[in-house]
């Protein structure tokens, strides 16, 4: 079972990479606007997750409690990152993707003014 969790967790962690370059591919070019629900959705989804899990990732308390892991003590959940960027990943990528998000917005704003 240990393992199903560290191949959905880590797809997710690919998708989730991909939705970021998404975000940043419109906001620097305006292309794949109509992905951008998709793009802005998937780390929303996953952030709400981290929230209402005490800032711990879904996948790692699974993966705990399968291995009986102690709580605090990290559980592979993911087949290929290390422990210290797996445990940094959200303080990485939120700023990279409110970023993203921001100049984004910012892009539509811009062309509805324009062409309002």
């Amino acid at each position: 079972m240990i393992v199903l969790i560290q191949l959905a967790h880590s797809l997710i962690y690919v998708l989730a990479v991909l939705c970021i370059l998404g975000v940043w591919v419109f906001a620097l070019t305006g292309r794949a606007r109509k992905l951008l629900i998709v793009t802005l959705g998937g780390p929303i989804v996953i952030g709400l997750g981290l929230l209402l899990n005490d800032g711990e990732c879904v996948f790692q308390s699974w993966a705990r409690a399968l291995t009986d892991t102690p709580e605090g003590v990290w559980s592979r959940d993911l087949l290929f990152l290390p422990e210290a960027i797996a445990r940094n990943t959200p303080w990485i990528f939120t700023p990279v993707f409110l970023l993203g998000a921001v100049l984004g917005l910012h892009r539509i704003g811009r062309h509805n003014r324009l062409n309002a």
